[in-house]
């Protein structure tokens, strides 16, 4: 068994991601990473049976953990937020009402994910069509604050784009086996927006490859009303319900 100590112990300088591979929170950290060109190593857990080391040291026992030098940082928004003021590019604007106002809709992103995550789980068509309205009224707030393309504050990546895409990403895998989620005709901004982010290399090389497959795998483990949509065949017996 490794022991925390030991996990810890690592002369390599060079920042550890650990990660469940279809956690979008994680995914964020990825993204940021990616799109400044920072080189990392990553650690992959089940989140369905964590190992002993990572409870160890994981102080809320989640993921994502960035392991710097020995020390262990959680949170994504925390690990963003370090990522940006210890490596070059600054993605945060410098003006601070504008940083302020970004940090906002980051924090806004987490009640989105949540929407996200609870159309995976809801096992009633009326649970999950009521959290889906939730989900498109929160967007509408979004797309009533954004006035600026390609990204969140314009021609500049930010964070608040990272703490998107993973977001965008589940919904576009959704909407491949259930129907459209983001329509133009809603959220036209928003799903330009999307569409910027989704066709980035950083969000591209954030996942493995498999993310899409391994996403629809835990649908299947969670046996939410989502799940009916996709086949037995491919999937097999339908198993006892999970969240991992």
């Amino acid at each position: 068994m490794l022991e925390s100590s030991e996990f810890l112990s690592n002369e390599n300088m060079t920042p550890k991601l650990v990660s469940f591979k279809v956690c979008p929170f994680v995914q964020r950290v990825a993204i940021t990473l990616q799109y400044k060109g920072i080189d990392y190593d990553i650690e992959y857990i089940d989140l369905g049976s964590p190992p002993e080391w990572f409870l160890a040291i994981s102080p809320l026992k989640k993921v994502p953990l960035l392991i710097v030098d020995n020390t262990v940082i959680f949170e994504s928004a925390v690990i963003n937020e370090y990522i940006d003021e210890a490596y070059q590019p600054v993605l945060h604007p410098e003006d601070l009402l504008l940083k302020a106002i970004n940090r906002s809709w980051i924090e806004f992103s987490s009640n989105i994910s949540l929407y996200t995550f609870e159309l995976t789980i809801k096992e009633k068509k009326n649970d999950f069509e009521n959290i889906l309205e939730e989900l498109l009224k929160g967007f509408d707030l979004v797309e009533d604050y954004l006035n600026a393309k390609p990204f969140f504050n314009g021609e500049q990546f930010s964070l608040v784009d990272s703490s998107y895409a993973p977001i965008f990403q589940r919904l576009e895998f959704l909407a491949q086996i259930y129907k459209p989620i983001i329509s133009s005709k809603r959220h036209p901004k928003l799903a330009k927006w999307k569409d910027s982010l989704l066709s980035l290399n950083a969000v591209k090389r954030s996942t493995v490859e498999e993310i899409q497959s391994l996403y629809y795998q835990l649908l299947w483990t969670r046996q939410g009303y989502i799940s009916q949509f996709l086949s037995e065949r491919e999937y097999g017996k339908r198993p006892t319900k999970r969240v991992y």
